[in-house]
């Protein structure tokens, strides 16, 4: 039974889930007829999403070869860190200035985030999905909606650099940093959260771009 949503949505969203946990693999060819009869679906929306999907870059369409997973490079992670860098202070200015009437509820949900964040992980998994929560959160009173999108769409797409295991870690330093930003927006110091947010973005770049050089050196 199909969630009370439409058919294409449900598809789209499970397909990104099974790219987004690795259950299907950078360069991993997507089995549509396998994926139809699991989810109980005809192959078609599969189709049709896995062609919504390469407009996100998530997937590579292959003439008369069906699609792969999209795999994402040291060089190409660091172009979309690039852009983040710019996009997302952007967006979280905007959802700060936008929730300045309603900032106890915007506060409560921005430290649920964080506890979540920063709390104990049964899995890699359940550290991504509260990361990815966290960031949402942040930036969830935003108007902007086509900037929303996109920052999802660039997040996404760093998500495949972090599954092909070629992601920076940076061990505590970003729980401190998550923390910091939290601490800024509960306290409605807007350009102390832009400033955070930026900082913790620009250190995970610096380390990508590290890897390009070492890459380029060898």
């Amino acid at each position: 039974m199909l969630p009370p949503h439409t058919r294409a949505q449900w598809v789209d969203d499970r397909l990104r889930e099974e790219i987004l946990l690795g259950r299907l693999q950078p360069g991993e060819r997507v089995a549509v007829e396998r994926l139809a009869s699991d989810w109980g679906v005809s192959a078609t929306p599969i189709r049709e999403s896995l062609r919504r999907l390469a407009g996100e870059g998530l997937v590579t369409l292959l003439p008369q070869r069906g699609a792969r997973v999209s795999s994402v490079d040291a060089q190409l992670a660091a172009d979309i860190y690039s852009v983040r860098i710019t996009l997302e202070p952007m967006a979280l200015r905007q959802s700060m200035l936008a929730a300045v009437d309603d900032h106890s509820a915007f506060a409560d949900e921005v430290g649920i985030a964080r506890d979540q964040l920063l709390g104990p992980h049964a899995s890699a998994v359940d550290v991504y999905r509260d990361h990815r929560r966290f960031h949402r959160v942040l930036l969830s009173r935003c108007p902007n909606r086509v900037l929303i999108e996109q920052i999802e769409s660039l997040t996404d797409r760093a998500r495949l650099f972090q599954i092909l295991g070629s992601a920076p870690l940076r061990g505590g330093s970003h729980r401190n940093e998550h923390a910091t930003i939290a601490a800024h927006v509960i306290s409605r110091d807007v350009d102390g959260a832009v400033e955070a947010l930026t900082s913790h973005l620009m250190l995970t770049l610096d380390v990508v771009r590290r890897m390009v050089e070492s890459r380029d050196n060898n």
